[in-house]
């Protein structure tokens, strides 16, 4: 093949094909950082023998030779990475298919999109007439906005094909294949990838449900605990006053409902941090941002944003990264239930730490959150690092 393809060039034999010889090698390059080695071992095997073989021919001055091998590895090499590509995009849509299936089948979804065949699914057509198969793309359209660039070299190869000679036939043939294969892979693997890109989206509406429905299980769960604890401690009050006759019988009644107070208290807490960790999870997925790490103390869940991520400056705007840490805030708090915040500045120019304060309060107002939700409270001197810390609350 590599003689048949020498022959096709004579005219371009006196000129050293050194661009042809970088396309190639930029063609290998391409395919094998794509595992071409996985998913088209032969065709990515052909063009680095055939690359290796331009090379030498261009070292012996054979530009002829070197020529027509560099065109073959280039067409090879880029067959390759359509083929990886176009094999690595049906995976992924698989799986995403069958990620979107689980999600319905556990929060229980009827319907649906219908599940489409996707543009790769189908068979290529039957190597026939090459100049019919580019129209076939052209007039699918699925396909029509794709590969514009491959179906120009197919074409060209295809017009090639048209005009050659007898003797230079088959090397003309053997190029317009592969073009002709790539630009029908490529224009496939693209219409796939813009399903792939709805199935997206579609998984991320149904992760936030999933979220939220475990949010609200949370939610349920907190308030009937909350319920069985107010039961409990009435009827605590009521064995009180039955065993206030008794100095002995009230220690043993004390002593009892206090190892149960303790449980339903550890049960309390850890469904309200439970329902904590769904809002968050919530909150992270609706604005496509993170919280800051928070801790816990008597006042509630506090979250510290540092001067130096969340504040241009010496200022008390926020820069970029900060605005979007309170846009995330601003959802965790609509998505936690009876949810209130207080916000603490701490400078040491006081004036600059009640700013701060006021603009925290402020993007998270225009993020949606209520006005009587938020509680700005007056900026701080001190000596440690420069924050702002938002204490959230629940009822």
């Amino acid at each position: 093949m590599a003689l048949v393809l020498a022959s096709a060039w004579p005219a371009r034999a006196a000129t050293p094909p050194t661009v042809e010889l970088t396309e190639a090698q930029q063609a290998v390059s391409h395919a094998d950082s794509a595992d071409g080695d996985q998913y088209a071992a032969q065709e990515l095997a052909a063009a680095r023998n055939e690359l290796a073989q331009a090379q030498a021919a261009m070292a012996a001055r054979k530009h002829k030779d070197a020529l027509a091998l560099a065109l073959a590895a280039a067409a090879d090499g880029d067959l390759a990475y359509a083929r990886s590509r176009a094999a690595q995009t049906r995976t992924e849509v698989a799986q995403r298919r069958a990620e979107i299936s689980e999600l319905r089948r556990r929060l229980q979804i009827e319907g649906g999109r219908e599940a489409q065949a996707s543009a790769l699914d189908s068979e290529l057509p039957p190597a026939a007439d090459y100049a019919m198969r580019l129209q076939a793309i052209t007039a699918d359209p699925r396909l029509a906005p794709f590969a514009a660039f491959e179906r120009l070299r197919a074409q060209q190869a295809v017009d090639a094909l048209a005009k050659a000679r007898r003797s230079k036939r088959e090397a003309a043939e053997y190029l317009a294949q592969r073009r002709v294969e790539i630009a029908e892979l490529t224009a496939r693997t693209e219409a796939t990838r813009r399903d792939a890109d709805q199935l997206d989206r579609e998984r991320s509406e149904l992760l936030i449900e999933a979220s939220r429905r475990d949010a609200e299980t949370a939610r349920a769960e907190a308030e009937r605990l909350r319920v069985q604890a107010q039961i409990q401690a009435e009827e605590a009050e009521r064995l009180r006053q039955q065993a206030a006759q008794s100095d002995l019988a009230m220690q043993d009644v004390e002593a009892a409902l206090s190892g149960v107070a303790d449980v339903q208290a550890a049960k309390l807490k850890a469904a309200r941090e439970r329902e904590a960790k769904l809002a968050r999870e919530e909150a992270e997925l609706v604005a496509g941002g993170k919280l800051p790490a928070s801790r816990w103390d008597e006042r509630g869940e506090i979250f510290t944003l540092n001067a130096t991520d969340t504040f241009t400056s010496g200022k008390a705007a926020l820069n970029e990264r900060g605005a979007a840490t309170v846009r995330t805030l601003a959802a965790y708090l609509q998505a936690t239930s009876g949810s209130a915040a207080r916000i603490e500045g701490v400078d040491t120019k006081t004036s600059l730490a009640q700013q701060r304060v006021e603009a925290v309060r402020d993007a998270l107002v225009k993020a949606g959150v209520s006005r009587q939700q938020v509680r700005a409270a007056v900026g701080a001197t001190g000596k440690s690092k420069a924050r702002v810390e938002v204490v959230v609350s629940t009822k």
